[in-house]
């Protein structure tokens, strides 16, 4: 009777270190998986090694029954990725009503001297009407973060 109290004891205490563990940690979500990833090729091109396109990046999102589609217009990347299909890994992750949008160049793609604006396009299943916070991460310095209601 003294072992199983003992062990009792030690497997509550073990329950309970695990749970104040991970009490401080901030919860993110799973990874949301992208699907229908495409871009156009490149639209507008230049040797120009600084962003400096006269069009600006611009995002529009449609809600359809939990489906987002994404299209983001105008995103600057290698000349090297826009001629490459499926050249742009899109990966996202979810914490709460924030969604952080990773689109970055395969690191695999020949690489040019050049820029291209490409539209790029993607769905991301699952969402229940809301607002959102998206954050678009890329090559830039800076995220660009734009907010949703659907």
């Amino acid at each position: 009777m003294n072992n199983i109290k003992k062990l009792i004891l030690a497997s509550l205490g073990a329950a309970i270190s695990v749970m104040a563990f991970q009490c401080g940690k901030d919860y993110t979500e799973p990874a949301i998986n992208p699907n229908n990833v495409h871009h156009s090729g490149c639209l507008l091109h230049t040797d120009a090694a600084a962003k400096g396109f006269e069009n600006p990046d611009l995002v529009n999102v449609e809600y359809n029954n939990g489906t987002v589609h994404v299209t983001h217009h105008n995103l600057l990347v290698n000349c090297g990725t826009a001629m490459m299909e499926g050249g742009i890994n899109v990966t996202c992750t979810r914490n709460g009503s924030t969604i952080d949008i990773f689109e970055l160049e395969d690191e695999n793609n020949p690489q040019a001297n050049c820029f291209c604006e490409v539209d790029n396009e993607f769905d991301i299943y699952g969402l229940e009407r809301g607002t959102y916070t998206f954050v678009f991460h890329s090559w830039y310095p800076e995220a660009q973060t734009l907010t949703f209601t659907f």
